[in-house]
């Protein structure tokens, strides 16, 4: 073959290459197309711990259900504080992981003095907010806006053992003074306590505190103008009140001031108390078919000073929507669907768990799951708010350590209490110092 001929060749390959690349890339462009244009899927997350999740993944397909979005459900640890670090740590790195934070009631006003929620009031119209419990609702505002819905609620209850009061012709308590004498009738320690609580230092305790305080006609940090009533006559009664079921009356034992809610609950429910100040989800499984005391207890508002009014610390978990979220409306429509009744009764059927709607209350459904429902409900109008302050967790921390210390014999009470109420004060001036 010429030399011309082979360069004649040669240049045909070339363009029959060239032709068939132009055509292998125009297919590649003809396929992709439609991938490239497509919507990608919208997702929302927000961390659960693991015991939540089959709950929470059964609301999350009824979401996707009706609105064609998924939920990722991301398992936190079971430990409260260990969650709030996780989502702290996210927000403060302004990570866009979680759409929604789901906090517990104290973490609303934290967060959202940090800058790390949304206010949700242009999101939500009141006829969302409308059927909600209002005092679950105004634990969620802070300085008058709205920054975190609730869902499920929560109100610190005293179960008593209503076979043995029955038996012995008493009257379930109303006043400090009756709770103590029926428990010291009644107690046969060391098998049988008059009254557990949670005494250990943490969150629990700071729950059982202010319910007792109530009682007495006290407060603790009035959030509108700071005042701090720790040092005042009936923080010191509340106080002395604890610190001698323990050490003088020893209607509780030594060891109370290790207990948290489950480690009580159990004694409870194995039948080695009287009383038991505890969370609406003792009930439910004290009512197994296995456990000692199915069918003998019963569940009323924290007892009271005479002249007084009891309380009930108002607990719970909601939600907020994180300012560093792609999709806050979004995230607000998924609020609204878990608030719905029909997500509701998914949440508190099977858990025990205190609906956030009050129509939820009288719902046949979730009253035939749990019957405490309607005495929870009328127990929600003496709930008493823990204050909305920004350093909540360092507030709470004070009290713990000095009560604590009281209740160790480290600290008498009039001491531990004046010192809580030094530093808290310390704390709010430093807060109004730096704003």
């Amino acid at each position: 073959m010429t030399p011309s001929l082979l360069r004649s060749e040669r240049r045909g390959r070339i363009r029959l290459g060239a032709l068939l690349l132009a055509a292998v890339a125009g297919a590649a462009a003809c396929d992709a197309g439609p991938r490239e244009t497509r919507a990608p899927e919208e997702r929302l997350s927000f961390l659960v711990l693991a015991s939540e999740r089959p709950v929470w993944l059964r609301i999350a397909e009824s979401f996707r259900a009706t609105r064609g979005v998924s939920v990722d459900l991301v398992e936190g640890p079971n430990a409260t504080d260990l969650r709030e670090s996780q989502y702290t740590a996210a927000l403060l790195a302004g990570d866009d992981s979680f759409d929604l934070v789901y906090m517990d009631v104290t973490w609303a006003s934290k967060f959202a003095s940090a800058g790390w929620l949304v206010p949700l009031d242009d999101l939500l119209t009141d006829d969302d907010l409308e059927g909600l419990l209002p005092e679950a609702v105004a634990a969620g505002r802070y300085r008058g806006r709205l920054y975190r819905v609730p869902v499920r609620t929560d109100v610190g209850l005293l179960y008593y053992r209503r076979d043995l009061l029955e038996a012995a012709g008493l009257a379930p308590p109303r006043t400090f003074s009756e709770l103590l004498d029926a428990a010291r009738a009644l107690q046969s320690p060391p098998q049988t306590w008059g009254f557990l609580w949670q005494g250990s230092q943490y969150e629990g305790l700071v729950c059982v505190f202010l319910e007792v305080l109530h009682g007495f006609g006290g407060f603790w940090v009035d959030e509108k103008t700071s005042e701090v009533g720790l040092d005042q006559a009936p923080a010191l009664a509340a106080l002395e009140f604890l610190r001698r079921c323990r050490s003088e009356e020893r209607i509780s034992p030594p060891g109370v001031t290790s207990l948290k809610e489950d480690e009580s609950r159990r004694l409870f429910q194995d039948g080695r108390a009287v009383f038991l100040r505890n969370w609406a989800y003792v009930f439910r499984l004290a009512q197994a078919p296995d456990s000692p005391v199915a069918g003998k207890i019963g569940v009323q508002l924290m007892v009271h000073a005479p002249g007084s009014t009891g309380g009930a610390t108002l607990g719970g978990w909601g939600f907020g929507i994180s300012r560093f979220s792609r999709r806050p409306r979004l995230a607000a429509a998924f609020i609204r669907h878990a608030v719905s009744l029909e997500a509701q009764r998914l949440l508190c059927r099977d858990t025990g768990y205190a609906p956030a709607r009050a129509a939820a209350y009288r719902d046949p459904e979730l009253l035939a799951a749990n019957p405490l429902l309607s005495e929870i409900r009328r127990i929600h109008e003496s709930a008493v708010s823990r204050p909305a302050i920004p350093r909540y967790a360092l507030a709470s921390d004070i009290l713990q350590r000095h009560v604590s210390a009281c209740l160790a014999g480290l600290a008498s009470a009039d001491r531990a209490l004046a010192d809580a109420a030094r530093e808290t004060r310390l704390l709010l001036g430093a807060r109004r110092t730096a704003e």
